[in-house]
């Protein structure tokens, strides 16, 4: 910074500002630094500056499934809402691995981020509470904590499942089918939880549950082609798939290559309302969450979680339970279900 001040014929304080506060600088100020800095090819060392000021302007968002159209939404909210405060978001996928999960929070950490945000995989709370201990604030996000120490904002899974089968038995179906993959997930159990409530109120309701490789579109027609195989009288009348994309696979492969029609005789509900739904050759029928909502709050969340650490000793944890943001899904009834 002192060779790019001194070649620039400037301050080493209006060098720090072109890469902080450029705003406070003139146009003819700027254009004479960054002619500079170019021809020196500086970079900023940012350890250095973290370790100066002790901030660090990143927040870390791992999450489990970036090949989930749902993602990204959230992952846009967040950094929009990251952005805002005159910070920066890097972004981690663990691609369902608990271990890659732990691998990058220790690497998040390691790297001094501000805080973190984590769609959970596994059970990495006790982690998380370490963390805290130590200075790094975390919140979850799509997933429920289960320590009052950990903030988090999710949906309400067990309500949303508990709709969607509802809506299905409320058409007269009896015969329900959930396409889901590994039920490790909490997330993926508290939706097959709230299916069973709704079937459990419903007299000579049958519930089975259809195991996928993963949660796409492939899987789901992978899955259709096998329901479409049974007899009539033994597969589902309807079928309750764990999002979006299996659901969009589910209905595509029976409409194109199945003697099977929806929803006449396979009603077809889905999960997060990704754009495509609507847009299909047969709309689909789906519990809509906002991603963008649920971003916004994961990222309200974190900053009240790191002025809470900001005013806490370290190794302690603050005194106030952290705060937790759930949101209600709601029906979205589409072509898939009914052709009213």
């Amino acid at each position: 910074m002192n060779d790019v001040a001194l070649m620039a014929g400037v301050s080493k304080s209006s060098v720090s500002n072109f890469f902080n506060s450029p705003s406070r600088l003139s146009e003819p100020t700027r254009d004479r630094i960054r002619e500079t800095v170019e021809r020196l090819q500086f970079v900023p060392n940012d350890a250095a500056r973290q370790l100066r000021s002790g901030t660090n302007p990143v927040i870390g968002y791992i999450a489990f499934e970036l090949t989930s159209a749902f993602t990204p939404e959230i992952a846009r909210s967040i950094e929009q809402k990251v952005s805002a405060r005159g910070m920066h978001v890097l972004m981690a996928n663990d691609d369902g691995s608990s271990e890659r999960e732990r691998s990058y929070i220790e690497l998040f950490e390691m790297q001094r981020v501000s805080g973190l945000i984590v769609a959970p995989i596994g059970d990495i709370e006790e982690q998380l509470l370490r963390l805290k201990r130590r200075g790094t604030p975390s919140v979850l996000s799509a997933r429920k904590a289960k320590s009052p120490h950990l903030a988090w904002a999710a949906a309400d899974g067990v309500a949303g499942g508990y709709i969607a089968a509802k809506h299905l038995l409320s058409l007269g179906r009896r015969r329900l089918g959930f396409v889901t993959s590994s039920l490790e997930l909490q997330q993926l159990t508290d939706r097959m939880q709230g299916a069973l409530k709704a079937i459990q109120e419903v007299p000579g309701a049958l519930f089975e549950v259809i195991n996928v490789s993963e949660r796409s579109v492939a899987a789901g027609a992978y899955a259709a082609g096998t329901i479409a195989a049974r007899p009539q009288e033994t597969r589902p009348d309807a079928l309750f798939c764990a999002n979006d994309l299996l659901a969009i696979g589910v209905v595509q492969h029976l409409t194109s290559t199945a003697n099977v029609s929806v929803p006449e005789d396979i009603a077809v509900m889905g999960y997060d309302d990704i754009e495509f739904a609507q847009s299909m050759a047969v709309p689909l029928s789906t519990i809509r969450v906002s991603g963008e909502a649920l971003g916004a709050a994961a990222v309200e969340l974190l900053f009240e979680e790191m002025d809470l650490i900001a005013k806490t000793k370290r190794g302690e944890l603050p005194q106030v339970a952290s705060r937790h943001v759930l949101f209600q899904p709601e029906l979205i009834i589409r072509q898939s279900t009914t052709n009213r």
